[in-house]
């Protein structure tokens, strides 16, 4: 309560003192910019894809700002009036980001750093790209990308995701503030090796005990997350330091014109190479283990969730009612949990039942062995051990098309 007051207080204080500054960009576009302003020598521009109330995150502005380092907030989606998704996010041209990567060479002759996170650094790698081609002199020191995604559309479930084309072109300074346990972990090597061969001085901060979007804390956020928000503000200014030590590019490396991959978000989708389906071998929250080998001659719903995943949670309850529609058939329904601890799951089954296994992937390699890339993602496998078909979002799945499938996958011998 006391913690949450004293954010709330925070809040107000750094609303009061922002001003609101306006550039338009190339095309036209009004963008609207919040300042705090502070007297230090960096500058922070800060791309945000969200609105509504986050008081860690926005109490760790205020800590930023209270420690001498000027905060700029920028919601490009609210100024080009665009919906709120992950797809929009990553196809934004960054546009936006050069005319405030503009603003702040003209407002400020401090030092400029670039920060944002998830899916928004596709658009800042994008626009800074863009502000090279006419500004090698530049104040800009780099960016700190807090949990990115780097990656192009989400695949069809189970097959390895492709890296955003502007990662070929990115020479800038980078650090990757990368949680230990974030969903993104185990593929930091290829997102690594493609930044180092574009010539980016690129470097990795493994934050330990958080996953992904420890920062936006609605008040059920951990010990760790709070203590990760708190060490911040101090590190931003470490990493500054050490970004600006490093030689900055004289020219941007050219972007083909058709370098934002488009995407589709795919439901239930056939696999007619009809490939081997990866052995699971796990224990629940209880120390059950289960090994889908004895699952053999049945036909198998797997399906990859979290419980901080809110679509994950939205299907659970078509999935137990899957399970009643199939009882005593040789259908089986096995989850596998995401990097969570037994304590987490046990605390969450009190809440909410779930009516089939439910397989702790502690260290996140079965998910990587099943090339899981979002979540929910869920698999359907025939009696042969064949993954027949997937899905890269939450389904509704006791509907007519999924009952359909199933009934032919339960009809073959």
């Amino acid at each position: 309560m006391h913690i949450l007051l004293f954010i709330s207080l925070l809040l107000i204080n750094f609303a009061c003192s922002a001003l609101e500054r306006s550039v338009t960009d190339q095309n036209g576009n009004d963008i609207e910019i919040e300042v705090a302003e502070a007297e230090g020598d960096l500058l922070t521009i800060w791309l945000v894809d969200h609105d509504e109330p986050r008081p860690l995150f926005d109490s760790l502005l205020h800590q930023v700002n209270q420690a001498g380092i000027e905060v700029w907030r920028v919601d490009l989606l609210q100024s080009y009036f665009l919906p709120r998704s992950s797809e929009t996010v990553r196809t934004l041209d960054g546009v936006g980001v050069m005319a405030v990567l503009n603003a702040a060479h003209r407002h400020s002759n401090k030092h400029v750093l670039l920060v944002s996170y998830d899916r928004m650094p596709l658009p800042l790698l994008r626009g800074v790209n863009h502000w090279q081609t006419g500004h090698p002199d530049s104040r800009l020191l780099g960016a700190i990308l807090l949990y990115p995604n780097l990656f192009g559309p989400p695949p069809v479930a189970g097959e390895a995701p492709e890296l955003d084309p502007i990662l070929a072109a990115t020479n800038l300074p980078l650090v990757i503030y990368q949680p230990a346990m974030g969903s993104q972990r185990w593929r930091l090597n290829s997102v690594m090796s493609s930044l180092w061969q574009a010539g980016s001085p690129a470097y990795v901060y493994l934050v330990p005990e958080v996953r992904d979007w420890f920062i936006m804390g609605e008040g059920e956020y951990t010990e760790e997350d709070r203590q990760a928000v708190a060490r911040l503000p101090a590190q931003i200014r470490l990493l500054a330091r050490l970004l600006e030590h490093h030689p900055k590019p004289t020219s941007a490396i050219p972007l083909p014109k058709d370098s934002v991959p488009a995407g589709t978000i795919h439901t239930l989708v056939r696999d007619n190479e009809r490939k081997q389906a990866p052995e699971v071998s796990l224990s629940d929250s209880q120390g059950r283990h289960l090994n889908t080998r004895s699952l053999h001659g049945k036909v198998i719903l797997l399906n990859f969730w979290a419980t901080w995943c809110p679509p994950c949670v939205e299907e659970i309850p078509s999935l137990n009612r899957l399970k009643t529609h199939y009882e005593g058939r040789d259908l089986r329904i096995v989850s596998v949990d995401y990097r969570e601890t037994e304590q987490e799951m046990q605390a969450f089954l009190k809440d909410i039942p779930v009516d089939f296994p439910v397989l702790m992937d502690r260290d996140g390699l079965t998910s990587l062995a099943w090339q899981v890339f979002s979540f929910p993602s869920s698999f359907i496998i025939d009696r042969q051990g064949r993954i027949r078909y997937s899905a890269n979002r939450a389904i509704n799945w006791d509907n007519q098309e999924v009952v359909q499938v199933i009934d032919a996958l339960l009809a073959e011998q």
